[in-house]
């Protein structure tokens, strides 16, 4: 059986433009020997360093693609001003994240000139990409040089992650957040305040708890996954909401997702918020 990956691979081969390419995530610990099989709901991660990055801002290009009819095609920015493609397939979904090839050779020259150490902007940079590369990869495209430059990359430069000064923006955030949805909530505004309470509350502290889970060492992963596998209870409790519409549902949520976050900036950083009590 051909897979969407194996339909992938053999097209990325034959692209001059697609300088380097490589897959991470499940499907590249699965390739590496390093993790289980993928299972049947895992996508297909890929980043493709690529010369023309305009022409992936459109679907065409798949229809060079053996066995694959596209369903869905949707471009999003991701870090550091790249462009992210998430693609459904006849044989499952796909994200691609696009380097402009000058970006990431750039990138692979400071780090073998040692720059990641010396130079702040240089080393959040790439500090991004080995972020991203962290979870495991395997080069498809691009030989061992460039296999060489990932791995050593994931292991010598500092991940980017929230510093104190940013989790501390987020918390502030959230909190003057949390007081604008008491009073939506007071004028009947369910449905917003349903909507901010997961989209700020909730998002900071999934951000938060996964800044302290890796500072600790622990396995985390930046978009929430698997947290019900990984969590214990009282972590879970800062990101676990189930809300109806209803003020005796809603306001409750609230308070309890600025306690987390409370609890979660004493966690990071040693100190307690002294944000006045919400009621």
């Amino acid at each position: 059986m051909v897979t969407l990956l194996d339909s992938l691979r053999e097209w990325m081969q034959a692209q001059p433009d697609i300088r380097v390419a490589a897959v991470f995530g499940s499907h590249a610990r699965a390739l590496s020997g390093a993790g289980q099989p993928a299972d049947p709901w895992s996508d297909v991660d890929l980043q493709i360093v690529t010369t023309r990055p305009a022409r992936y801002l459109d679907r065409a290009w798949t229809a060079e693609l053996k066995g694959q009819e596209v369903v869905a095609y949707a471009v999003r920015p991701v870090f550091g001003g790249v462009q992210k493609v998430t693609a459904l397939f006849s044989g499952g979904e796909a994200d691609f994240v696009i380097i402009p090839y000058r970006r990431l050779w750039l990138g692979r020259l400071a780090f073998c000139l040692g720059l990641h150490r010396r130079v702040p902007s240089i080393q959040r940079g790439l500090g991004e990409f080995a972020l991203v590369m962290s979870f495991g990869q395997v080069v498809l495209k691009g030989g061992p040089g460039w296999q060489n430059f990932y791995t050593r990359a994931v292991a010598e430069v500092p991940l980017a992650h929230l510093t104190d000064e940013a989790a501390w923006a987020l918390g502030e955030g959230a909190y003057v957040d949390a007081t604008s949805l008491l009073g939506k909530l007071a004028r009947g505004e369910y449905v917003a305040v349903q909507r901010w309470l997961h989209r700020s509350l909730i998002e900071t502290n999934f951000r938060l708890l996964h800044e302290v889970r890796v500072r600790r060492g622990q396995v985390s992963y930046p978009d929430g996954r698997r947290v019900e596998q990984l969590l214990g209870a009282e972590e879970l409790a800062a990101v676990r909401f189930d809300v109806s519409l209803r003020p005796e549902s809603l306001r409750p949520a609230i308070l309890t997702a600025v306690a987390g976050t409370r609890q979660l900036l004493r966690a990071l950083t040693g100190k307690t918020p002294t944000w006045p009590e919400l009621e």
